[in-house]
């Protein structure tokens, strides 16, 4: 993905292709970031682009972590076949560091899902919960 591809539509989201998940993902700009009612900078959108690009970098670290938290709090073993990575909602300003939040549709918790924060900078996961987790700033 090219940083001129990263337009968000009216509703602040755009649509991609994973091959590598073989499903198609929502970004999401924040409607409580500043940068939702600014034009967004080529550097900016770089950042975005390069994190999307970067998915087989920061997924499976992603993916292990949402499996600890189902074994910790479902008690049951989840596999990372049960998940579906929904959304990545940036989270962000432009002059700040990267933060992103990734929601999974889950079998263990259908109503809710999973979200997590993720540093784009590291791809650190610094905090998991409820599919609400991935959207909140």
């Amino acid at each position: 993905m090219k940083s001129n591809e990263i337009i968000f539509d009216e509703n602040l989201e755009m649509y991609i292709f994973s091959d590598e998940l073989s499903t198609e993902i929502c970004i999401s700009l924040s409607d409580s970031l500043s940068a939702s009612e600014e034009e967004l900078t080529e550097e900016y959108k770089n950042k975005i682009a390069n994190f999307i690009n970067n998915l087989p970098n920061w997924y499976n670290e992603a993916v292990k972590s949402v499996v600890k938290r189902a074994e910790q709090i479902y008690a049951i073993e989840a596999k990372s076949k049960d998940l579906q990575l929904m959304n990545i909602f940036i989270l962000f300003e432009q002059d700040e560091n990267e933060l992103y939040g990734l929601e999974f549709r889950t079998e263990f918790d259908v109503e809710h899902g999973c979200g997590l924060k993720i540093r784009g900078i590291d791809y650190k996961v610094i905090e998991i919960g409820t599919g609400e987790i991935a959207f909140v700033r």
